[in-house]
């Protein structure tokens, strides 16, 4: 099998003939100490990842000569630090009638695919191409600030729902120029949780956000896409919500807040693949490149018997990883995920 293969076998519940690794965001200072001036695409290609994944773009404006804070196309103030994602500090939307003047970004301007539509020339059909972006909650929080925004969802609910219902219909619109590009796979990446639970109800994410996923999910797979959902946090009260919008995987399923990959396999294992559980806060940062092994063995004792996983680390592969311990866990997962499994 190549890695597109495996990828569809897994996602499609079925036995591939080695776990998938299915890494999606890595941070550059990673990739540059492990090879120097190359690309992620030249990363993947030498390591044999089984995926290639890009966020879409966004261009950013400085707001302050020591070019420390950024806005961004949505209008949103963003300080970017030196890992993979940028923070959030200043908000557009102070009340209702700047939503009436508001214009989202384009999906289609010319740079938003631009690194997916190189992977796409490079890899169809050997590797999936997977396109990350939001879905219904993040891009709207971050639109109002986040006390705001859930302050919204019980006084003004209207008022947050258009500003739901206009970031999923810019969501929809970048999946289909996406899938119009070559696209294999969406990853939608809003984080609902904390370790200690959902940021909200379970009753309060089906009326406000499962919706706008369900509808991104939807355009996907009339697409012919697959949708593997990205959430952090304990999200156990948050699985059964989330099946329902019709998602072929879930990720990461961290293990710090005390979920169990084993019992997720269990519960959900023949109705969704799993991706996901390396401990990437210890294991992965550890000193000891055999607990990334060991690790790496309970993932695949947990998660990979009968199909239907991929392993990936529990969030992503941050800068506090060592370059061994990444090189460590690709080696182990290769070696060690062949089926059928002896471990």
């Amino acid at each position: 099998m190549n890695s597109y293969e495996r990828v569809l076998t897994a996602l499609n519940l079925g036995v591939p003939d080695r776990v998938p690794i299915f890494e999606c965001a890595m941070a550059p200072k990673v990739i540059e100490s492990i090879l120097p001036g190359e690309t992620l695409e030249d990363m993947v290609e030498k390591y044999n990842l089984d995926a290639i994944y890009y966020r879409e773009t966004y261009q950013y404006e400085p707001i302050d000569p020591q070019k420390k804070y950024f806005r961004d196309e949505w209008g949103i103030v963003m300080m970017l630090g030196d890992d993979i994602m940028p923070s959030p500090v200043n908000s557009p939307l102070k009340n209702e009638e700047d939503l009436r003047k508001f214009c989202p970004p384009d999906p289609r301007a010319p740079h938003r695919l631009a690194n997916l539509t190189s992977a796409v020339r490079r890899f169809k059909g050997v590797k999936p191409v997977v396109l990350g972006m939001s879905d219904s909650f993040a891009i709207p929080w971050k639109l109002r600030g986040m006390s705001d925004f859930l302050m919204d969802l019980i006084m003004n609910p209207l008022f947050a729902k258009k500003i739901i219902d206009m970031v999923v219909e810019y969501n929809c619109e970048l999946i289909r120029a996406g899938a119009q590009i070559g696209v294999d796979i969406i990853r939608p990446t809003d984080d609902y949780a904390f370790n200690t639970g959902p940021m909200m109800s379970s009753q309060m994410w089906q009326n406000f956000f499962q919706p706008g996923l369900k509808k991104i999910v939807e355009t996907a797979h009339n697409l012919g896409l697959k949708v593997v959902k990205h959430t952090d946090g304990l999200i156990t009260q948050l699985v059964e919500p989330l099946l329902e919008t019709g998602i072929d995987a879930l990720h990461p399923i961290e293990p710090l807040p005390g979920q169990s990959l084993a019992e997720f396999k269990k519960r959900f294992g023949r109705r969704i693949c799993l991706i996901g559980n390396l401990n990437c806060k210890e294991a992965l940062t550890s000193e000891s490149t055999e607990a990334v092994v060991e690790d790496v063995r309970r993932c695949l004792k947990e998660g990979a018997a009968d199909g239907g996983y991929m392993i990936a680390s529990s969030n992503s592969i941050h800068s506090g990883v060592p370059p061994k311990n990444f090189l460590a866990y690709i080696e182990a997962a290769r070696t060690l995920g062949k089926y059928p499994l002896a471990l």
